[in-house]
Formats: C-alpha cells, structure tokens, sequence
C-alpha cells in the first residue's frame, strides 16, 4: 500500500515539473525585453482654425498613443503608421522615463509600418530580429507594449494561424495569435520565446475576443532599408489584374485542379503585356515558388526590385508555359467608379439577363471601348445569371468568342449546357466569370 501510494506520488510530482516546464518563461522574457520597448504619444491638429476668419484662434490638438521598439543603438524605432500618421508632434518614451522628441524617418501606408529615429546622444539597446518564416502554428509568442501611456504590459499566447488575410491591406499577411494586443500596443514587438521579435502588433478585431494580429517580421525586414534611406518602399509591378481561380472557373478553364491565380487584365505597356502574358493565363509560379492565392502573388510581386526579372509559370489552354518578366516600380492607382444608367436593352434566354450595345454614352459611362461587347442593364434574381453577373458590367467574350450584340450573345450559348467562361469588363478592369447554364 505504501510502495503504491509512493509511486503515485512521484507520478503526480514529475507530471507537475514536466507541465511547469512546458510553460514559456514570461516575466524572465518581458524583464529582459522590456527596455527595448517604447511609448510613442503623437499630437495631431484637429485641422480648424477661427470661425471667423481672422485674429488668432488656438487650433485644438488630439492626443495619441501607441508602442514601439528600438532596432537600432542609433535610435531607429518600428511602430504602426497608424500611430504616428498626421502627426505634428511625436515623442518617444523609454523604460527609464527619459523622453525625446522623434523624427519621422520613413512610412509605409500599405503594411501599416512606420520608422522613428530620436537623438539620445547615446547607445539605446535595440531588439533581435528574429525570423517570422521559421515561426510555427501553436508556438508560445508574447506581446510587450505601453498601452494607454500608463505602464508596460505584456501579454502570452500561441500562434493560432499564418499568413492570415483580413482585407486591411492589399499585402496582408498577418500572424494571428490569442496574446491580447490593446489599442495602445499597436506598433509593440511580438516575442518569440528566443527574446526574438518575429512579428509588429498592428491589427485588432474588436469584437474578436482577443484575437491579436502582427506583421511578420521577415516583411519588415526587408522593407526596413527602402524605409532608411528613402522614406518609402518601392514595390514590383506587372501590370496585371488578377483574381482568384475557383472550382467553376477551373473547369470553364479545363484545369484538372483549382490551384494558380488568374490573369483577367494585362496593361498594353505593362512588364506582363511585354512578356507575352494574356488575358485568361492562369499563373502557377513566380521564381518556382507556388502560386494558390492571390495574396501570395501580389507579396512575391512586390517584393521583386524594380527591375528585377521574374520567372512566371503559368498555363494557356491546357499548356504549361513560361516567361521572364522585368517588374517595373508599382505606380499610385485610383478606383474607377460605376454609374447608374438605364438604356434600351434586351432580354437574353438561358441566363436571365437583359444587355444594350456599347454606344458612346455607354462607352463614356464606363470607361469602355464603343461598339465593343455588351452592357448588362438588368439582372433577374435566381437566373443562371445572376450569381456572377451584374447591371454595369461589359460582356466581351464567351470562350475564345467576341461578342458584340445580344444576337451574337445568344448565339455563343445557345443549345449548350454546362459553364462558360466570360471575359467581363467590371468597374474598369477585366475578369473573367463561370456562368453556368442548364443541369449539366
């Protein structure tokens, strides 16, 4: 009895020491740490001066805050854009409560990153970057940060998920983790348990019940010398618009399998259009990496120097084909809107749309090219349809078939079934669309 009582002793002993030991060190972690952590409180005009136009009115400021982190003794500091964006004042607080004043050095709108440099006038210890590739779903991360101005915190948690998208920007490759990040840890490093920085707090879903997301660190990495030396980050174009390939469009497109991106536009003067890229290319690969989302075609693009030539694998009627394609500097590109309009029209059988001819109203209304496709101008609700098509959008092919009047339209489908693939102009760019038609 005893010898079993002491066995069940030891049991419950060596598997309390072995799950103490499988949690991370924390307060070890954030003690080491935390002096390379920083405040950032930031003034910025509420953008009004006196109502009536003259003598002196004392233009109202807002207050902000959020955290940073030094990554280099010279005093160069990481935080979110956000933080600091607008800025007319923005002072930098270290854990000794020194306080400096900071220059905005570098800003990239795009990954919500911004770099601070302050003058010490002496060596500030700076954090390891670590590497954010080599980071794993379920590992222990810790977040530091100066919520509110009051006092450092740090928070634990695993790392729920990878190369998360949540449409905040069109890089977005977000870390997710359940460590809680505060408003006012924006811009705080993400710890690795190695003392390592492997992602910057940036996002919060406020109604996500602490789910926390970062930027991975390797994309700071290498935007951090362009944001140095030249306050900006210059990204890769080709010159394509692209969307995603579903499983009706695999098969309007006799793909075995979903898995690529598709071309539905290529700019005239463009890098792609120079290549021998077209409308309707599936692309596969860019420099014999795989291609399955469109995130991570537009991260590999961007991430190409200007100039730099890139191996594009991508498939054209059935055929694997390659090219090399020399990016150019990512230009500034605005939306295109689209108006109301109603027009004469036409109903068209089997899809349960009515379409007009692109005359010169139309073809001014929407950017388009006059007498080229078709105009939807109305959609009926649970035809074939209406799923992928609506009011204001240009039908340019059905197949490899050019369309320009409802007879040719209906011609292109008619005693068919199965999925078509149309080749539609939307808001001023192109895609392409499955629609399917009949039971087959």
């Amino acid at each position: 009895m005893k010898r079993s009582l002491l066995i069940g002793f030891v049991i419950l002993f060596a598997s309390t020491a072995a799950f103490a030991q499988a949690l991370p060190d924390v307060a070890t972690l954030f003690d080491e740490q935390k002096g390379r952590v920083v405040s950032v409180q930031t003034e910025v005009s509420a953008g009004f001066g006196s109502i009536f136009g003259f003598g002196t009115e004392r233009r109202p400021t807002r207050m902000g805050q959020g955290s940073g982190f030094i990554v280099d003794s010279a005093g160069l500091v990481l935080t979110n854009n956000h933080v600091v964006q607008g800025a007319e004042k923005i002072q930098v607080t270290l854990n000794d409560g020194e306080s400096y004043e900071a220059e905005l050095v570098g800003a990239d709108p795009s990954t919500d990153i911004a770099l601070l440099k302050v003058e010490a006038g002496r060596s500030l210890p700076a954090v390891e970057l670590g590497s954010s590739t080599a980071l794993r779903v379920g590992e222990w991360v810790v977040a530091i940060g100066n919520p509110f101005g009051l006092d450092y915190s740090v928070t634990a948690g695993i790392v729920s998920a990878m190369g998360r998208n949540i449409g905040a920007g069109p890089y977005d490759n977000f870390i997710q983790t359940d460590a809680s990040i505060n408003p006012g840890n924006s811009g705080g490093p993400l710890f690795n348990m190695k003392g390592e920085v492997v992602g910057v707090n940036t996002a919060i879903i406020r109604d996500g019940q602490g789910i926390g997301f970062a930027v991975p660190i390797d994309m700071v990495k290498a935007m951090l010398p362009q944001l140095r030396d030249n306050g900006r980050v210059s990204r890769g174009f080709m010159g394509i618009g692209v969307q995603p390939l579903d499983d009706e469009l695999a098969r309007a497109f006799n793909l075995p399998k979903k898995h690529g991106v598709v071309i539905g536009s290529v700019d005239g003067q463009g890098p792609a259009a120079k290549a021998g890229l077209q409308p309707g290319d599936v692309v596969t690969k860019i420099d014999g990496k795989r291609v399955r989302e469109i995130q991570e075609l537009l991260i590999a693009v961007a991430q190409s120097p200007p100039g730099k030539k890139i191996d594009v694998e991508y498939t054209r009627n059935g055929k694997n084909l390659a090219a090399k394609v020399q990016v150019a500097e990512r230009p500034e590109i605005g939306q295109a809107s689209t108006p109301n309009f109603e027009r004469p029209d036409s109903g068209v059988q089997n899809l349960g749309i009515n379409v007009a001819p692109v005359d010169a109203q139309v073809a001014r209304q929407l950017g388009a090219e006059m007498g080229k496709g078709v105009v939807v101008t109305r959609v009926t609700p649970g035809s074939a349809g209406a799923r992928v098509l609506r009011p204001g959008d240009i039908i340019l092919r059905v197949g490899e078939t050019a369309v320009s009047s409802q007879k040719e339209l209906e011609n292109a489908i008619s005693n068919s079934k199965g999925v078509f693939r149309f080749l539609i102009q939307r808001a001023g760019r192109t895609i392409f669309v499955a629609v399917k038609i009949g039971s087959k």
